[in-house]
């Protein structure tokens, strides 16, 4: 699935949100992942996570607040 592999910041996003979710037992806030990850702006946060979900890798509800679910991707 070459078109589906995620670049290092994806993939540092969605370790986060695994060890987030392992954690807390719920999704992280998009601000959370933006402090988490060290990514600079919310828009950033949220272009890596649209990105991750393009991808098949995450799901998320619009306009709700901890909609971020994991996706099983064969590999």
């Amino acid at each position: 699935m070459k078109g589906n592999s995620l670049t290092l910041k994806q993939n540092e996003v969605l370790l986060f949100i695994k060890s987030y979710l392992s954690w807390h037992r719920r999704s992280p806030y998009i601000r959370e992942v933006q402090h988490g990850c060290g990514i600079s702006s919310y828009k950033g946060a949220l272009d890596k996570l649209l990105a991750i979900e393009r991808k098949g890798y995450i799901k998320r509800t619009p306009n709700k607040h901890r909609s971020i679910k994991l996706r099983s991707v064969a590999k």
